[in-house]
C-alpha cells in the first residue's frame, strides 16, 4: 500500500504542477536563453529541462521541449539560430517539463521519438501530454547536418525510459535528467528509476567521453567528464555507506538521520524531494534493502 500511495502522489504532483494557474502565471516571465555548446549544438534554458538544439542545412533537431505554454517562445529562440524546419524531437524521458510541448511541435510537423518506456509510462501515469510518436527499444541513429547523432537507452536511472543523445562529430552528450549539475540525482522509483542504475549510467557516460567532451545535463550548465567522474565517485562513497548501514540492520529512517551525506549536502542537497538527500537515500535503500 505504501508503494501505491507513493506512485499516486508523484503522478498527482506532476499533474498538479502542470495545470496549476499559479504555475502558468510563473511561466509568464520565463525567458528562453540560447547557450552555445560546440559546433552547431546549443541548449535552450527556460523553465524545465534543458532543451538540446542542433541546427544545419538538413533542419533543426531538438531534445525535449519543456512546457506547452512556452512553445512559442522556444520556437522564437530557435529562429534566432535557424530558420530551417524543426524536423526531429527526442524525448529523453517522460516527465512533463521535458515532454510538455510535444503536441504543439507535433502539430508543426515535427516527428517525435522516445524510448518504448517513455510512451508506456506516460500512459500508466495518466499524463495528458502527447507521448512520442515513434519509439525504440535500444538505440537509433540520425544522420543529419553532417554528423551522426546516436540516441541510446541507458540503464534505468532517473526513470526506466532514459536515453543519452550523442552528437558524435561535435563531441557533445545530452544526458536528460540522468545527470544534473544543480543537485543530487533525482531517482523517480515510481517510474522505474534506480540509484544503482544511475551509477552505471554515469560509468557509461565517463567511458564514452574524453577531456574535450561537452556534457549537457537535464538541469544546470554544461559540464565535462572530470565533473561527472567526481559526481559518480561521491555517489560510490554514499552507496558504500548506505550498504554498510543496511547490512547493520538500520531502517530507512535511521539511515536518513545518520548524516551519511553531510559533507556533500551544502553543495548538492536541494532541500526538496527532487534533488534532496533524503529522497536519494530512499531510492538507494530501495535498491539495496532487498
Amino acid at each position: 500500500m505504501k508503494v501505491t500511495i507513493r506512485i499516486i502522489s508523484v503522478v498527482l504532483g506532476f499533474a498538479a504542477v502542470a495545470t496549476n494557474p499559479c504555475f502558468a502565471q510563473d511561466l509568464d516571465d520565463v525567458e528562453i536563453k540560447v547557450h552555445p555548446v560546440s559546433g552547431n549544438v546549443s541548449y535552450l534554458e527556460g523553465s524545465g529541462g534543458n532543451i538540446g538544439l542542433f541546427v544545419g542545412e538538413d533542419g533543426v533537431f531538438l531534445i525535449d521541449d519543456q512546457y506547452a505554454l512556452l512553445t512559442e517562445r522556444i520556437v522564437a529562440a530557435i529562429r534566432t539560430v535557424s530558420n530551417e524546419p524543426i524536423r526531429f524531437l527526442i524525448n529523453t524521458h517522460m516527465h512533463p517539463d521535458h515532454v510538455g510541448g510535444n503536441e504543439n511541435f507535433g502539430k508543426m510537423g515535427t516527428l517525435i521519438f522516445g524510448h518504448d518506456n517513455v510512451r508506456s509510462q506516460m500512459a500508466i501515469a495518466g499524463y495528458e501530454q502527447e507521448p512520442p510518436l515513434v519509439t525504440f527499444s535500444k538505440d537509433m541513429s540520425f544522420h543529419i547536418n553532417g554528423e551522426r547523432v546516436h540516441v541510446f537507452k541507458t540503464p534505468d536511472a532517473h526513470t526506466n525510459g532514459d536515453v543519452y543523445v550523442h552528437f558524435e562529430g561535435s563531441n557533445v552528450v545530452h544526458t536528460g535528467d540522468v545527470y544534473r549539475t544543480t543537485s543530487y540525482p533525482y531517482i523517480d522509483t515510481a517510474n522505474g528509476g534506480s540509484f544503482l542504475g544511475t551509477i552505471r549510467a554515469y560509468d557509461i557516460l565517463i567511458n564514452m567521453s574524453d577531456a574535450d567532451t561537452k556534457i549537457v545535463p537535464g538541469h544546470g550548465v554544461t559540464s565535462n567528464v572530470a565533473e561527472v567522474r567526481a559526481f559518480r565517485d561521491m555517489l560510490l562513497v554514499i552507496k558504500d555507506r548506505i550498504r554498510a548501514a543496511v547490512d547493520e540492520g538500520m531502517t530507512l529512517e535511521q539511515i536518513q538521520r545518520a548524516g551519511l551525506t553531510a559533507e556533500y549536502d551544502e553543495r548538492w542537497d536541494s532541500g526538496r524531494r527532487i534533488g534532496g538527500a533524503d529522497a536519494m537515500i530512499e531510492s538507494a535503500y530501495a535498491d539495496m534493502a532487498q
